[in-house]
């Protein structure tokens, strides 16, 4: 019985199209599968994010290089802007929660043609308890908070360059006439 009633509840799931956070579908395992060239460009390039981010280009098939090429895209990733509000007040009138917005504005080209508007910015906001009779633990929190948010801007970052990467360059062949004749 108990099998039974898993069975349907992952049934059910995949049905409705809930999907967990990296398992691609369709066209985008095709994007995810095609590797990628890549140069990152900062003007900090041994900040937190863009360790992340070089962290991260393996899972996604991108291989940072250091010279253009006709198929390489450009990352210019501008510097992170961190953004700390008062999201609570104690009955003690002192703050005991705060919402944390970190945003990164960036830019993806392609040669010299632009392909993201130079505005384009990936933002995570959280919110975190701050205990003010421990502020040692709390100070540990808000980085291991930040240390989150960076990884799942690097991880938004990526997947919307593999994204644009797809739509700039053309399906391999094999692939289009596999497609095609399915469709017939």
């Amino acid at each position: 019985m108990k099998k039974i009633i898993a069975s349907l509840l992952i049934l059910s799931l995949s049905a409705c199209g809930w999907h967990l956070r990296g398992s691609a579908s369709g066209s985008d395992k095709l994007a995810m599968t095609q590797p990628l060239n890549l140069i990152i460009e900062s003007n900090d390039n041994h900040s937190q994010l863009v360790n992340t981010l070089r962290q991260a280009l393996p899972g996604y098939k991108i291989t940072e290089v250091e010279r253009s090429t006709a198929q390489t895209l450009t990352l210019d990733i501008d510097k992170e802007i961190l953004d700390k509000r008062t999201a609570a007040v104690g009955q003690d009138a002192l703050t005991s929660g705060y919402e944390i917005i970190l945003r990164v504005p960036y830019s993806l080209s392609n040669n010299d043609e632009i392909i993201t508007p130079k505005d384009t910015s990936a933002r995570i906001t959280r919110t975190y308890n701050y205990n003010v009779n421990n502020a040692n633990s709390a100070a540990q929190e808000e980085e291991l908070v930040l240390r989150e948010m960076r990884r799942e801007l690097a991880q938004t970052i990526l997947r919307r360059v593999k994204s644009l990467a797809a739509k700039q360059s053309p399906a391999p062949a094999s692939s289009a006439q596999s497609s095609s004749a399915t469709a017939q």
